[in-house]
C-alpha cells in the first residue's frame, strides 16, 4: 500500500452507520455531519434508521439526510424486534458491500454491533454520552460499554468516556475524538429568531436547548430563573418526559410568566441568535453539540462544568459552574446580563476556540483513518 493510501488519502470507505434516531439532538447531528462530510469526499456512507412504526411516515431527521444527499434505509420493527432488526442490518451489509459498521446509541450498539462481528466486519461505536441516573440507566450503560469494549473501535467523545471505556477494557481499542460543528448556513438572525419561536421581541432571554429531561437539569434551570431579575425570560427549546413537571415548577417558583416553552425544534441552532445567554445546566454530558454551535453563533455562554463540558470551554470563553449548583448558576446569569462587555469578550473567544479547535475537515480525516486502519487490521 503506497504512502497516500497508508495516510487515508483517495482511499473510499464504505460505512454503514445505524441509528435508532430521536426527532432532535446532539447524537442526530452528529451522524448527519459524519455522513455528510464524508460523502463529500468520496466515501460511501449511508444511515440505517431504527424506528418505531409511529415514526415511519415522517421524521425530520431522515428529512434532513436526505436533503443532505445521504442514503437512507428506514428499518421499522417494534420495540422488542431484534431478531428482525439485526437481520435486515445484516441484509444491508451484504447489499452494499459494507466495509464498517458504525453505530451510535445504545440500541443500536448492544442490538446490532454484533452483526459485524458475524459476517467478520469491522464495528465502530460512538459513545456520545451517557444518561445515568435511574438503576435501569445504569444498566444500559453497562451494557453499552460492554458492547463498545468488544467493538473493533470505540470513539469516545470526551475525556471521561474516554476513560471510562479503558478502564472497561477497551485500552487498546479506544479513541477521544471530539465533535466537530459545521455552521449552519440557514442561520436566523435576532429578530427573525424570535419571531420564528414566538418570544418577546425585547426581553432578556436566557435561552436552553435540549431534553427535558433529569440528567440535563432543566429544574436547575428553572430553579436558577428563579433567582434573577423579573426582566429576564427564560426559553426552552425542547420536548422531553419533564416538560409539564417544569411547567409545574415554574408555576411554584414563580417564573411561569417569564418561561417560554417552544417544543422541539429541528436544526435547533438555526434559532441560537434569539438568545443574550444560553444555558447549559447538565448533570452529566458527553461533549454537547449545543455548546459548539453557540460558540460558533457567538452566543455567550454559562455551563455546568460536568463531564466533556470542560473539554470545550476554557474559563475565558464562557462561564463555568459546579454541576448542580443553583446559585452559582445564577450568579453567573445575573453577571452576563449585567455586563455587556464581558458577553461580547467571551463569545468572540469562544467563537474563535471553535473555529480553531473543533472545526470539520481533521474530525472527518480522523474517522477515515480510523475506518481505514481497523479494514486493513482485520
Amino acid at each position: 500500500m503506497g504512502a497516500d493510501a497508508a495516510a487515508g488519502v483517495g482511499v473510499m470507505s464504505r460505512v454503514l452507520h445505524v441509528v435508532a434516531p430521536a426527532r432532535a439532538g446532539g447524537l442526530e447531528t452528529v451522524v448527519l455531519q459524519l455522513t455528510t462530510g464524508l460523502r463529500a469526499r468520496g466515501n460511501d456512507a449511508r444511515v440505517a434508521t431504527v424506528l418505531d412504526p409511529a415514526d415511519a411516515a415522517s421524521h425530520p431527521f431522515i428529512e434532513a439526510l436526505e436533503e443532505a444527499g445521504v442514503p437512507v434505509h428506514r428499518i421499522v420493527v417494534g420495540t422488542r424486534e431484534y431478531r428482525a432488526e439485526r437481520a435486515a442490518i445484516a441484509q444491508l451489509m451484504r447489499a452494499h458491500d459494507v466495509d464498517v459498521l458504525h453505530t451510535h446509541g445504545y440500541r443500536p450498539d448492544v442490538v446490532d454491533g454484533g452483526v459485524a462481528r458475524s459476517m467478520k466486519r469491522a464495528h465502530v461505536t460512538t459513545l456520545h454520552g451517557f444518561v445515568g441516573g435511574s438503576w435501569r440507566g445504569r444498566v444500559y450503560e453497562w451494557l453499552q460499554v460492554r458492547a463498545a469494549v468488544r467493538a473493533s473501535a470505540a470513539i469516545a467523545v470526551s475525556a471521561p468516556i474516554a476513560k471510562r471505556l479503558r478502564r472497561a477494557g477497551g485500552a487498546e481499542t479506544t479513541h477521544l475524538l471530539r465533535n466537530a460543528v459545521v455552521p449552519n448556513t440557514s442561520a436566523l438572525d435576532r429578530s427573525a429568531s424570535r419571531a420564528a419561536l414566538s418570544l418577546p421581541a425585547d426581553a432578556v432571554l436566557v435561552g436552553w436547548v435540549g431534553r427535558l429531561s433529569h440528567e440535563k437539569g432543566p429544574d436547575l434551570f428553572v430553579e436558577a430563573l428563579a433567582q434573577t431579575g423579573d426582566q429576564v425570560h427564560g426559553v426552552f427549546v425542547g420536548d422531553g418526559p419533564l416538560r409539564q413537571q417544569m411547567r409545574t415548577l415554574a408555576a411554584v417558583r414563580g417564573v411561569a410568566h417569564r418561561l417560554h416553552f417552544t417544543g422541539m425544534r429541528p436544526q435547533a441552532s438555526r434559532y441560537l441568535a434569539a438568545f443574550d445567554v444560553l444555558a447549559l445546566t447538565s448533570r452529566t454530558e458527553g461533549t454537547p453539540m449545543v455548546l459548539l454551535e453557540a460558540m460558533w453563533a457567538g452566543v455567550p455562554i454559562v455551563a455546568t462544568a460536568v463531564g466533556g463540558v470542560p473539554d470545550v470551554l476554557r474559563s475565558g470563553d464562557a462561564i463555568l459552574c459546579p454541576g448542580e449548583d443553583v446559585a452559582a448558576i445564577a450568579a453567573a446569569l445575573t453577571r452576563m446580563i449585567r455586563e455587556p462587555s464581558l458577553r461580547a469578550l467571551l463569545s468572540q473567544q469562544a467563537r474563535d476556540q471553535v473555529a480553531n479547535a473543533f472545526g470539520p475537515d481533521a474530525w472527518i480525516s480522523a474517522h477515515e483513518q480510523l475506518y481505514q486502519r481497523i479494514v486493513r487490521a482485520r
